[in-house]
């Protein structure tokens, strides 16, 4: 029998949340169990903070979580009331925009559309939104969701040149979100050293290119199976895999992976 506490690091679109129409209602009833048993539940997004926080007043739970691909942790608190209820790994959105108009081609900026300066119906077929949501998904502190209209070859050029700047594209499933040099497995690591627990273990759920950072920094790493996602050049070896597309999917890899540990 398992005496380690347990914490599980999920993604949110693709992994728990149907990656077309974000619904969970199938599975919100084995989450709330999770965290009934004990298990602390981290969203680890790269969603807003006012998105995570709806998806937990959804859930009806106050969560701890990491929002906008590790850029900020929110609500450890829950977990150690020394700790504050936000520490913020990020510049703002602010510095991090003027370091990439200044340093970056124009003929890579020429390619790269951002979400925010489009008109509404383009940026509700881009992100899979209603009008309604667009506002809190795009209300973001540290980083840029854009869309690159160049070549593969050229986007990789451009990946390595905001490396190089000491900022990140992070890349998901819909678009690319321009921010610091964050991630969500250096996050989830922060997390952990914050709490300074001795006794613990980690699972971590993830769909997209995204995640896998944060899948290889945990002692359970799960893979909701994602039609779109191209993981092939992925060592998944060690990896529990879904069947099934999110929402099930994730409790389908939860559920075996409580099996092992028990």
């Amino acid at each position: 029998m398992n005496h380690k506490k347990i914490f599980i690091f999920t993604d949110l679109d693709g992994s728990l949340l149907h990656r077309d129409n974000f619904s969970f209602n199938e599975i919100k009833n084995f989450i709330k169990k999770c965290f009934n048993k004990g298990m602390v539940i981290v969203p680890n997004s790269s969603k807003t903070k006012k998105e995570i926080e709806n998806f937990c007043d959804d859930l009806n739970l106050n969560l701890p979580f990491i929002s906008e691909n590790g850029s900020s942790i929110c609500n450890i608190n829950l977990i150690n009331p020394s700790l504050p209820k936000e520490i913020i790994l990020s510049r703002k959105k602010e510095e991090i925009r003027s370091i990439f108009n200044k340093n970056i081609t124009k003929e890579h900026k020429l390619n790269c559309k951002f979400i925010k300066l489009m008109p509404l119906s383009e940026k509700i077929k881009i992100l899979g939104l209603s009008s309604s949501k667009i506002t809190d998904a795009l209300d973001r502190n540290y980083s840029h969701p854009l869309i690159f209209l160049g070549s593969n070859k050229e986007k990789n050029l451009l990946i390595k040149n905001v490396n190089n700047l000491g900022l990140k594209l992070h890349e998901g499933d819909r678009v690319l979100n321009l921010g610091d040099n964050v991630a969500k497995g250096k996050a989830m690591k922060k997390f952990m050293k914050l709490l300074n627990i001795e006794k613990f273990l980690t699972i971590a759920v993830g769909d997209s290119k995204n995640d896998i950072d944060m899948l290889e920094a945990s002692d359970f790493p799960c893979l909701v199976y994602n039609k779109l996602a191209n993981l092939s050049n992925i060592n998944t070896k060690r990896y529990f895999l879904s069947k099934s597309e999110a929402p099930l999917g994730w409790s389908e890899v939860i559920d075996r992976v409580l099996t092992k540990i028990n």
